[in-house]
């Protein structure tokens, strides 16, 4: 496995993978992982950078794909944590906002289930419906959520078992109830395209929720930038809802592709997202609350 150096920010993990992997033959690298501390800090410059990139290859932008993993234009955000010992009525309103979320989606399955690739689910409607074809399947978030705020109420900082499992079919005795958060049917076969994402798990330690994400394939271009942003707003509502604090976010992809069939001036991609980095001031948090 290639570590590369731990950043605090999206943007920086981003930029280091893909100057690591657009020079390699045939710009592809086996088990490339990439670790930020500060899961939802960006650098505006370098997300503008592959922005422009990807409107001018007429590819989705970066929000466009996080939302294939956190749909987080769908979630009234509250503004402040659930904690221990919360008032009724302030857990009632985050309650709320996550059922919000979850309701908006499932309304809008039938829709999304017609697009390209779509047809055998996506990646958010395994996590509230599984497993993901229609309303009415088990939501896998808001039972973490419940297993997670019980463990806060324990005053456990410590727990590596309420995790995503993606890679596998395994489910409870009863056949309901996924062992594991699952976004990937093992029954999928498809070689290419989604779905990519095949694991995730969730680690508490020392009181904070840590992220792993492992992709099959990552395209580093078209689709990693905005995956990572994606999964750092999963972690982001899952610490919200439980009050948690946000800790790592590792994402580790089995097979990292620079793309170079399709943008052949990755290189120059590079480059430029480099130079945006090497102006920039710190990372820029666009979630961090107001004191």
């Amino acid at each position: 496995m290639i570590a590369l150096p731990t950043v605090a920010s999206l943007s920086e993990a981003w930029v280091l993978a893909l100057e690591r992997v657009v020079g390699e033959p045939g710009g592809r690298l086996v088990h490339l992982a990439a670790t930020v501390t500060d899961a939802g800090a960006e650098i505006p410059a370098i997300r503008h950078v592959l922005d422009d990139a990807l409107e001018a290859a007429g590819s989705q932008s970066v929000d466009t794909v996080a939302e294939t993993i956190f749909p987080t234009s769908l979630y009234p955000d509250p503004g402040y944590d659930w904690l221990p010992g919360i008032s009724e009525d302030k857990e009632a309103e985050l309650n709320a906002a996550a059922d919000t979320l979850y309701a908006s989606y499932i309304d809008m399955l039938p829709v999304l289930l017609t697009a390209s690739g779509n047809s055998r689910g996506t990646y958010f409607a395994r996590m509230v419906t599984w497993p993901g074809k229609t309303a009415g399947g088990v939501n896998q978030l808001a039972s973490r959520v419940v297993a997670l705020r019980s463990e806060h109420n324990a005053g456990r900082r410590r727990n590596n078992t309420i995790d995503i499992d993606v890679a596998a079919d395994a489910v409870s005795d009863d056949d309901a109830e996924p062992r594991g958060l699952q976004v990937y049917a093992a029954t999928d076969n498809r070689r290419r395209g989604f779905p990519c994402l095949t694991h995730v798990d969730l680690t508490l330690h020392d009181g904070q929720l840590n992220l792993l994400a492992v992709y099959r394939h990552q395209y580093l271009i078209d689709k990693a930038y905005g995956n990572m942003v994606g999964l750092s707003r999963l972690l982001g509502f899952l610490c919200q809802q439980t009050g948690y604090a946000p800790g790592e976010l590792v994402v580790h992809a089995t097979m990292a592709d620079a793309q170079r069939r399709d943008f052949p001036a990755g290189g120059q991609l590079a480059e430029a997202a480099r130079s945006a980095l090497d102006n920039s001031s710190a990372p820029h948090d666009p979630h961090a609350k107001s004191t």
